[in-house]
Order: structure tokens, then sequence, then C-alpha cells
């Protein structure tokens, strides 16, 4: 079987589910978490979603993977989990744009960016990178954490 970008997949060597982010010639590029990994395809499970029919009717909402963390904010909306921390700012803002594009093709209403407090460059290199992305209709600070933003997309 093949993947696409966007599946969902297990990754067998972590036991941990991840979404297929790109592809490699034989190996796959899966996030996992907040860190993106490479993995070959014998270490790659297909995880099947809940077709549309058995969906509620109320929400067009994906199916949550068991690897994303709710936000700390109360919300019913989708939501997916990047964590920056130990990235310079050029590898948080490359991380967080492939990381945003692949939530909002994953239909997530709400992406958790966990910066780190640290010095704010990162922090400052995320509120840069998400002003040019015209799919983000806003961004909070986290109500309980300075080290988290919260983009609403």
């Amino acid at each position: 079987m093949a993947f696409v970008i966007g599946d969902q997949v297990l990754v067998v060597s972590l036991n941990r589910h991840g979404q297929i982010v790109e592809a490699r010639g034989q190996a796959w590029r899966v996030l996992v978490g907040g860190l993106t990994i490479t993995c070959r395809r014998d270490d790659l499970r297909a995880i099947t979603q809940k077709s549309k029919k058995s969906r509620p009717q109320a929400s067009s909402a994906p199916a949550k993977s068991s690897s994303q963390r709710q936000p700390h904010a109360t919300s019913d909306e989708p939501s997916s989990t990047i964590d920056l921390h130990g990235c310079t700012t050029v590898e948080a803002r490359e991380a967080l744009l492939r990381h945003l594009d692949v939530a909002l093709r994953a239909g997530h209403a709400l992406v958790e960016v966990v910066h780190g407090i640290g010095t704010g460059r990162v922090r400052g290199a995320v509120m840069a990178a998400v002003k040019d992305v015209p799919s983000v209709r806003s961004v909070r600070p986290h109500p309980t954490n300075k080290g988290v933003l919260l983009v609403y997309l």
C-alpha cells in the first residue's frame, strides 16, 4: 500500500501514531507529536479512519490521532501540537510552516505551538511566520502557559 501526504500511520518501532508529511524515495517523513522523523515503509502501518457516514452530522471534523494532545484551553475544535524546544529560529519557522500546512489539510482549527520561554527568539520567529500565512485567523498567548501560543486557522 502506498501512502499519501496526510495519511495517519502507526510508527511500529515507536508504537506511536503520526502523519505522513513527505515522501523521500524509499522513506517517509512522519510527524509524530512535534517531531518529524524518517521511517522506512516496513516500519509503518496504515491507520484506518472511520468513514464520513459514521461521523456525527453536526461536525465535519476529521478523526483525531492519539498522538495529538488536547490544548490546555477548553475547546471542541480539532487541534494539533508542535513542540519547537531546541530549534533555532530558522528551524522553528520551517517546522511551523510545514506543520501548519499539514494541520490545514487535516482540517484542524487550532494549532498549539510550544516555543518555550527562553530568550524569546523562537517566539518572535513564530509570530513573524504566522503573519505571512493567510489562513491564520488569529494568534493568542496560551492563558496559563507563557511558553505556548494558540494559532487559530
